[in-house]
């Protein structure tokens, strides 16, 4: 009789041994979450309207994104009206990254604007991505226009070498 109770006993340790095996690795997350970082600002970015004599860049508008170490930096450039107020945002769900540009003019009467154009850079910095694809969307909200404007969107991989 003790020897079937300790073999039951044996049984019942084993199979609870496994059973804390099994939940332990269940609970090991699989998916790393992107961290976002600061937003760093360059371009036009604090000129005041005696620095802008010319300012229009015969740049494009801009997206680049390059990875260094371990950090992915999406490069944003918009050719806009010189002297405007931007704060940045982004929202970032499972595999899709928003980068939202808010332009700040309270009242488009007010003297926010210079008269000439200028080129506003923005880098997104980024930390424990995964070498996936991700979706990524600019959104640009002109307090002229009624909607926001969506500057660019499309898929990065950076299971791809991008330095």
């Amino acid at each position: 009789m003790k020897k079937l109770i300790f073999a039951f006993g044996m049984i019942f340790t084993l199979t609870m041994l496994i059973m804390c095996e099994d939940n332990e690795t269940d609970n090991i997350p699989t998916d790393k979450k992107i961290t976002f970082v600061k937003t760093e600002l360059g371009g036009c970015h604090g000129q005041l309207s005696d620095d802008l004599k010319s300012t229009f860049s015969e740049q494009v508008d801009t997206v680049i994104f390059t990875i260094e170490n371990d950090t992915l930096d999406a490069y944003i450039g918009l050719n806009y009206i010189c002297c405007a107020p931007f704060t940045t945002d982004k929202n970032i769900s499972n595999d899709s990254i928003t980068f939202i540009l808010n332009d700040t003019c309270l009242d488009i009467n007010q003297p926010c604007y210079c008269k000439c154009m200028c080129y506003y850079t923005w880098n997104f910095l980024f930390v424990d991505f995964e070498e996936k694809e991700y979706n990524f969307k600019i959104i640009l909200n002109d307090p002229r226009e009624e909607q926001p404007i969506i500057l660019k969107e499309g898929i990065v991989d950076l299971s791809k070498n991008m330095t």
